[in-house]
């Protein structure tokens, strides 16, 4: 869908980080950590929103934790080597190529720029990356909000720092679940990103662009962002 403009009374665009504006690893972090502990992605994904993705945590705290919660502490060296170095992609995002020139024209636009994330505690950079502070107005951290996508508080978090009614935000993600139903929820308008060309049948809402690139996400929205004050200060 392009060429249509949608969203009129949209102030602010919140985007999803992995697979949306940064370019995942081929193995996500909670899936290399399932392959050390021998379980199964679903079984990590689970245990990581219980509790690593809703606090702060050193790499090597949490791979202690993790070690002494499955008794077996001789994989602690292997863990904390896997979130050493998604602390540290973190620290250096790889964005895809279709983002920089995107978020400038929306900026230029006058919208205000966020990018909302499920992270683990331990991959939570201290100061928010050189790229994103020049192209974003603020980064939510699941570790930080205490709320991961799709839950209610996650977009609500959103909301408060930005003075934003629901209705005056767009998320944009790779996520149905996450990002797309969460969004839904939460009474935002959403833009579901299919980098990948999904096959098969889709339970999408006409209502909800499928983008393959970010380069067409532009020509839906207003060429100036809705009237409106708009406070880009995210608290820690």
């Amino acid at each position: 869908m392009t060429g249509q403009v949608m969203w009129p009374e949209v102030r602010a665009v919140c985007f999803d980080l992995g697979g949306t504006l940064v370019r995942p690893e081929a193995v996500a972090t909670t899936g290399q950590v399932a392959d050390v502990l021998g379980i199964s992605l679903d079984e990590a994904r689970a245990l990581m929103g219980k509790g690593a993705k809703r606090r702060l945590v050193t790499p090597q705290g949490l791979a202690h934790e993790l070690a002494a919660d499955f008794g077996r502490p001789a994989l602690a060296d292997r863990l904390a080597e896997v979130l050493e170095r998604a602390r540290r992609r973190a620290e250096n995002p790889q964005l895809y190529a279709d983002v920089p020139d995107m978020l400038a024209e929306l900026r230029a636009r006058g919208y205000a720029l966020y990018a909302m994330t499920n992270a683990l505690g331990s991959s939570v950079p201290e100061q928010d990356p050189p790229a994103f502070r020049e192209l974003l107005d603020g980064v939510f951290y699941s570790a930080r909000t205490g709320a991961i996508k799709p839950e209610r508080e996650a977009f609500a978090a959103v909301e408060r720092t930005g003075g934003l009614r629901p209705g005056e935000l767009l998320h944009v993600g790779d996520s149905m679940n996450a990002d797309v139903r969460g969004a839904a929820a939460a009474g935002w308008h959403m833009a579901w990103v299919d980098r990948h060309r999904t096959t098969g049948p889709l339970m999408l809402a006409a209502s909800t662009p499928r983008l393959h690139s970010l380069n067409t996400l532009p020509l839906l929205l207003p060429a100036r962002a809705a009237a409106g004050t708009i406070t880009s200060e995210v608290a820690g």
